[in-house]
């Protein structure tokens, strides 16, 4: 970042003046650095992940897939929130089964615009 403000400041658009050029850098930094700790903690966690743990994982996972499926099934549509909220898990993991049913062709997600208020 620092060899970046230096390039910028050598043409004339200091940090200060608000270029919107350098805020698209700054942005694209910031999200290069997430991603990059987010692997280093994916790669701190694979020192963990034995086959035996891995087949337990994936037996887990059918399994909650298998109850979203069947709620889905039974009710014909479900809010992911309200899924979320019954089956105990996050918002962000049900979006994950959610996905995961829908690349197996199981369920077909929509996607519906929020009115604001």
């Amino acid at each position: 970042m620092a060899m970046m403000q230096k390039m910028m400041n050598q043409h004339g658009e200091g940090a200060e003046g608000g270029n919107p050029m350098q805020k698209m850098m700054g942005s694209c930094m910031a999200m290069c650095s997430e991603m990059l700790e987010t692997m280093q903690r994916t790669t701190a966690l694979a020192a963990y992940a034995q086959p035996e743990l891995y087949q337990l994982f994936e037996e887990w996972l059918a399994a909650r897939e298998d109850e979203v499926f069947h709620r889905i099934e039974q009710a014909g549509s479900q809010d992911p929130d309200a899924l979320a909220e019954m089956l105990s898990l996050s918002s962000a993991s049900v979006m994950v089964l959610l996905a995961r049913l829908q690349n197996q062709g199981k369920i077909h997600l929509k996607a519906e615009s929020i009115k604001a208020s």
